[in-house]
């Protein structure tokens, strides 16, 4: 994609682009054919019945983390510091591929040892194409977005699945 103002060759459907800043949002983008594409180019993070992101802190030991993770049911949580300042994101994943094992004491070991630093993070505004790319390009099952009003949620590709099921076009 060629940036407008300076003429700068950007990878398709940047946002900004890499070389001036400019917004290229919204520029050549591919036109739906079917209700299901359109559903995903023009459905947004807050269309979908996401729940508030739980929390813990980066000190909390591995072994609390997932008590609270199974006492709430949930999947994954952001980790924030002191100022409540997102600084990473601990998942069910991040937990057996890093702390599971013989010999690990998941009282003695620290969120921060295994969690994944500086998630992405989206906006409510943002449609569900945007998370399903950057869900698939960063391997993701959850990702964090903040709202309106500032809470930060949680969305999961099976969020997002139930959401787009209806749309997909049986044949």
């Amino acid at each position: 994609m060629i940036c407008p103002d300076c003429r700068g060759e950007n990878i398709e459907g940047a946002d900004v682009c890499a070389f001036c800043g400019a917004d290229l949002f919204g520029l050549k983008l591919p036109q739906p054919v079917t209700a299901f594409e359109d559903r995903l180019a023009s459905a947004h993070l807050r269309d979908i019945a996401a729940g508030e992101a739980l929390s813990v802190s980066p000190g909390d030991p591995v072994f609390l983390a997932i008590h609270f993770m199974r006492e709430q049911s949930a999947e994954c949580v952001l980790v924030r510091d002191q100022d409540e300042k997102i600084v990473g994101i601990l998942s069910e994943r991040d937990v057996l591929l890093k702390a599971a094992g013989a010999g690990r004491d998941l009282m003695a070991m620290a969120v921060r040892d295994i969690m994944t630093p500086d998630p992405v993070i989206l906006r409510d505004e943002d449609t569900i194409a945007i998370a399903l790319h950057k869900m698939a390009v960063g391997g993701f099952r959850h990702i964090p977005f903040v709202d309106h009003d500032g809470t930060t949620l949680m969305v999961s590709i099976q969020d997002v699945f139930q959401h787009v099921a209806p749309y997909i076009p049986h044949q």
